[in-house]
């Protein structure tokens, strides 16, 4: 180890000092800290702290001591790493004068009451200073992670969230279609029961009593979307027959498989909410949507009292060779539409579309039965009487 008898640069001055509070030391009260930016042992309130909320304020000497504040000690053993002023130069007690670089580091070794031991991280070699001349800095502390003791993940407590998630698995698993006409509470109840007995992590009572009834409206919401009720899901499309003359459609937004009850909101705006049994007493039927061929589809309602039909060509040529064909197979159509603007149509695939607008026979029958006539046609080709 070599011995500093003299730092030579820079010129160690006086660090100015009340209650052992000096400039730019490190202060803390309890969880907040700051730094010291002003020492004046001829004011009333001689320090002054910047605190990390950027909030300066001068104490008095009774003031620190009374409130706690006190000074963070920063040459800690084997953990705080300080580094050289520019050109630094200390005079050894062999007579040996070092320079030392801005770019190295020290380890703080040893800290005494009048000393201070550092070794370069790089070249090992230790140097004792005295502490009142020592010209360094605090570059950094090593700091090191508490130990933390991992557990199997069979004894960790599952979070909320995890409770919701493997209670929604359990009910894809365990929770039978069928059952959605019979769910009720107490049945509900016990599959609770079931599934709790089933976890095999520790849990809280609080947290699997939240966790089920949200999972649970989660698992009904997708079964209402994808399965649904008596042949009902969300997104079905309804008609609603309130006169002859009057028409209302509209489709179910939810179903609550507790009251058997379907939400229905209509094309004008209005909701209303009915179990099967008024449905069928207000003469509310589902329209059901049929693709004869990738050309030929319609609409039809459960009553088979309103039929609406849709012809489709992949191009305006098509469309109007075959206009007068068709119209002899299944009545009046409307004028052709153009849904090359990306407008909503009711046959994706193509592009140029004619409506049925009266058909040629009054029987449902015999309407369906021109439909698929029309549907066994090639439509993707020119009839034979165009054809070169």
């Amino acid at each position: 180890m070599k011995i500093v008898e003299k730092v030579i640069y820079p010129i160690i001055t006086k660090t100015r000092s009340v209650s052992g509070f000096y400039l730019n030391a490190i202060a803390c009260q309890a969880n907040h800290y700051g730094i010291v930016i002003d020492i004046d042992p001829e004011s009333y309130r001689p320090v002054t702290i910047d605190w990390d909320k950027n909030e300066p304020f001068a104490y008095t000497e009774d003031e620190l001591r009374v409130l706690k504040i006190e000074l963070v000690e920063q040459l800690l053993p084997q953990k705080t790493i300080l580094t050289m002023p520019p050109a630094t130069t200390v005079l050894l007690t062999n007579g040996e004068q070092v320079k030392f670089e801005p770019q190295e580091r020290f380890l703080v070794g040893k800290v005494c009451n009048s000393t201070l031991v550092v070794e370069n991280i790089t070249t090992k070699e230790s140097y004792q200073f005295g502490l009142k001349d020592f010209p360094g800095n605090v570059y950094a502390h090593i700091i090191e992670p508490p130990k933390i003791i991992a557990k199997p993940i069979e004894e960790l407590l599952l979070s909320l969230q995890e409770l919701q998630h493997k209670a929604e698995i359990w009910l894809a698993l365990n929770f039978h279609s069928i059952m959605l006409a019979g769910s009720t509470p107490a049945i509900e109840q016990k599959l609770k029961h079931q599934w709790s007995r089933s976890i095999q992590q520790p849990y809280t009572s609080s947290n699997l009593d939240f966790a089920w009834p949200v999972a649970l409206d989660r698992y009904f919401q997708e079964q209402a979307r994808r399965i649904g009720l008596h042949g009902l899901k969300v997104g079905t499309k309804l008609l609603w027959r309130c006169t002859d003359e009057q028409l209302m459609f509209g489709q179910v937004t939810d179903i609550n498989y507790h009251q058997r009850r379907f939400s229905l909101e209509w094309d004008d705006g209005k909701k209303s909410c009915f179990s099967v049994l008024e449905m069928k007493a207000l003469s509310i039927s589902i329209v059901s949507s049929v693709y004869l061929s990738d050309n030929v589809a319609y609409e039809i309602s459960g009553d088979r009292s309103y039929l609406k039909a849709y012809i489709g060509f992949r191009t305006k040529k098509l469309a109007k060779a075959w206009l007068r064909i068709i119209k002899k197979i299944v009545g009046r159509l409307s004028n052709l539409k153009d849904y090359r603007r990306g407008e909503t149509d009711y046959l994706s695939e193509t592009k140029w579309q004619y409506q049925v607008e009266q058909f040629r026979y009054k029987s449902m029958k015999r309407r369906l039965q021109s439909l698929e006539t029309v549907s066994q046609l090639n439509l993707e080709k020119m009839p034979l009487k165009f054809r070169s």
